[in-house]
């Protein structure tokens, strides 16, 4: 083996552990193969996609996905029905002639410069595959056989580290997630088919109000919200990031109280780090118009559906508390203890009072009498 393929091997063991390696392990094996550059892409048992190429290379790849060549690529059709477990090029898996009516090469790979390839697939363990591709000149023909025999000595290699690769969306979602932990925002990372790759506890906790389905997939309980997820998803698929609707409003249940939830694309050298395509989902409590709704849940301790529910009655039955409670910058607990009184009776007491003394304001009307005691 060459000392220079010694080097290789080692830059790509150390790509399955610093991924950004992989641009110049690609760089690397495309200058000695005599190749316009290479690339190496991912399929996951789930269908979904990542890829990595080297400079020349990337803007390509970005059309080949954008025009949806993925779906119609007979290139890595062939291959996986062959289960080559070497490097090959088209003589082996085209007949004569045929590449000229293949509309992925007509139409794609020859207007581009290219014609030729030296490619390996490698199966994923619990499905999909990993297709590493270095593209030729078409007046530069075949690889030869000594290329060949060069490249199959790195493809065991290769194989091993580009198994961490098919990892890396998982691992940097989960080390997003876990900072925004620390942060107390609720956070998952998405594939860009609502997948659920990375979640930290927060997240898992708001079971009212999020869960996952069959096949690891985000939604949300609430049924226009889960409309606006689907929808936003699809547009985010289209790269039609303009046309995102706005923060998706999550209504208060018995368990949390209402928030909205924000998606946030991943894109360009940020997926990179990803490795796949993927959306950041976050959840955050609803602004200001729902503070009444909190004060009275911190004070009598009740979830916050039935907080929501006394919040409406105070605030139709004495506005001026309502203003008095959200405009305060005295502590909560002292304005309505100062109220109400230190009782320390049961909940349903306390409530009682709470609305006795509401009865009494003089501001309360006939009309909010009635919202307030409604059942």
């Amino acid at each position: 083996m060459l000392a220079s393929d010694q080097s290789l091997i080692r830059d790509i063991y150390e790509a399955a552990i610093i991924p950004e390696g992989w641009f110049q392990v690609l760089e690397q094996i495309s200058a000695f193969a005599g190749t316009e550059g290479g690339s190496m892409s991912v399929v996951s048992g789930a269908g979904e996609r990542s890829w990595v190429a080297t400079d020349r290379f990337c803007p390509i790849m970005q059309d080949f996905y954008a025009g949806g060549w993925h779906l119609r690529n007979d290139w890595s059709d062939r291959a996986g029905q062959r289960q080559h477990l070497r490097f090959f090029d088209e003589t082996e898996i085209y007949a004569p002639g045929e590449l000229d009516s293949s509309p992925l090469y007509r139409d794609f790979i020859r207007p581009r410069g290219a014609g030729w390839s030296a490619g390996a697939i490698m199966q994923i363990p619990g499905g999909g595959h990993i297709a590493i591709r270095f593209e030729r000149p078409y007046g530069d023909g075949p690889m030869s056989d000594e290329l060949r025999i060069r490249l199959d000595r790195l493809r065991s290699h290769l194989a091993r580290a580009s198994l961490l690769f098919s990892r890396l969306g998982t691992r940097q979602a989960r080390s997003v997630v876990s900072s925004l932990q620390f942060m107390d925002v609720p956070a998952a990372v998405l594939t860009r088919n609502g997948r659920l790759l990375a979640c930290n506890s927060l997240m898992e906790s708001r079971l009212s109000q999020i869960h996952v389905r069959a096949g690891d997939r985000v939604a949300f309980t609430d049924d226009n919200a889960q409309r606006v997820l689907s929808d936003s998803l699809r547009r985010i698929t289209a790269g039609l990031f303009d046309q995102l609707r706005g923060p998706i409003r999550l209504p208060a249940t018995e368990e949390h109280g209402p928030a909205v939830a924000y998606l946030v694309p991943i894109c360009g050298a940020a997926q990179d780090l990803f490795g796949c395509e993927a959306t950041l989902l976050m959840i955050r409590p609803a602004h200001s118009e729902n503070r009444l709704m909190d004060l009275v849940r911190t004070r009598f301790a009740i979830d916050a559906g039935e907080a929501q529910r006394w919040a409406r009655h105070i605030a139709a039955a004495s506005p001026r508390m309502a203003a008095a409670l959200l405009a305060t910058t005295e502590n909560v607990q002292a304005v309505l203890d100062r109220t109400l009184g230190r009782t320390q009776s049961r909940l349903e007491s306390r409530v009682a009072s709470f609305l006795w003394q509401l009865r009494h304001d003089p501001e309360l009307s006939q009309a909010g009498r009635r919202v307030a005691f409604a059942s």
